[in-house]
């Protein structure tokens, strides 16, 4: 009797462990993102990591070039992609564009210190435009234009230092912490105006239907209240 009650026992325990690890991977979500460390993408880890926690979940990131991250998510490789413009639903069919907007990215144009500011698409015309690949919206709003397009963030800011083109398009929390760290205060400049700006989303793939119906309305609870503003605040200032 002993014996079969050890036996139920033993059953009973390996059950509760399987249901327990099966809770465990359920509460897991994996976010592809760029596989460049920036202050944008930075701040939108720890925002969207708390929306996670909020939800129950876990979130563990995966880097990717930019244009493999979208590959990634969109094949459903992993749950979703952690920030784009809303222009990248047309890459990514098979995400789902939570609504409601968790940051803004606003490009602006880097010269070098004495040379004329750059105001708007229009003065981008007849310079020497660089950018960093795999970003979808400076690829897109400069493929008219005469560009030169950059594999890293030091080579970017090196062909601006050495003129190798006139202006270069950054995100100005990104450019900020950049010029404060490598010291460039004196070298480059950052233009007043924007070239462009635009709201960011969080997208999820469209195989996971409650995932994104709970993001949906916790995002809009979080927006009526003012708190979204609050916890988007708390991580910029975390990294200025």
């Amino acid at each position: 009797m002993k014996a079969q009650k050890s036996r139920w026992h033993l059953v009973l325990c390996l059950c509760s462990l399987i249901l327990l690890a099966q809770h465990s991977v359920s509460d897991e979500v994996r976010i592809s993102t760029f596989e460049h460390d920036t202050i944008q993408v930075d701040v939108s880890i720890k925002v969207i990591t708390k929306l996670y926690q909020r939800l129950g979940y876990n979130m563990t990131l995966v880097r990717f070039p930019g244009k493999r991250s979208l590959v990634e998510a969109n094949q459903g490789r992993v749950d979703g992609e952690l920030i784009r413009v809303k222009a990248a639903s047309k890459l990514i069919p098979n995400l789902v564009r939570i609504p409601t907007e968790i940051g803004r990215l606003k490009g602006m144009a880097l010269t070098k210190v004495g040379k004329p500011q750059v105001i708007g698409m229009g003065g981008l015309i007849g310079k020497k435009v660089g950018i960093l690949r795999g970003v979808e919206l400076t690829e897109r709003i400069t493929q008219n234009l005469s560009r030169v397009v950059m594999n890293s963030i030091s080579s970017l800011f090196q062909s601006l230092l050495l003129e190798r083109v006139d202006v270069i398009i950054f995100p100005e929390l990104d450019a900020e912490e950049y010029i404060r760290v490598n010291q460039l205060s004196d070298e480059v400049i950052i233009n007043t105006v924007p070239i462009i700006e635009v709201p960011l989303y969080h997208f999820i793939h469209k195989s996971k239907p409650d995932l994104i119906q709970k993001m949906t309305k916790l995002l809009e609870k979080l927006e009526s209240s003012g708190e979204l503003d609050a916890i988007i605040y708390s991580a910029e200032q975390a990294r200025r």
